[in-house]
């Protein structure tokens, strides 16, 4: 890794503990979030992303938000 500004240096080696200690499932997506500053859960996500790391979204994920949806009426095709 190159490091353009030395002054980045801390914030860089900070996020490079929290991506790993989130790849071995250590750390959430939340509190990425508190210990990077950031406020919402896209920043996050592009975070994570842009560090290539996947969404952490499975199948019961999507199933717990498809009963979710249907329990509230949202998206439901006829």
């Amino acid at each position: 890794m190159v490091i353009a500004d030395p002054a980045q240096l801390p914030r860089q080696a900070v996020e490079a503990l929290v991506l790993e200690a989130h790849r071995q499932r250590k750390l959430s997506e939340a509190e990425i979030g508190r210990l990077l500053g950031m406020e919402s859960r896209y920043q996050i996500e592009r975070f994570l992303k842009d560090h290539g790391v996947e969404l952490a979204y499975s199948r019961d994920d999507l199933e717990y938000e498809r009963q979710v949806h249907r329990e509230l009426g949202i998206g439901h095709r006829r």
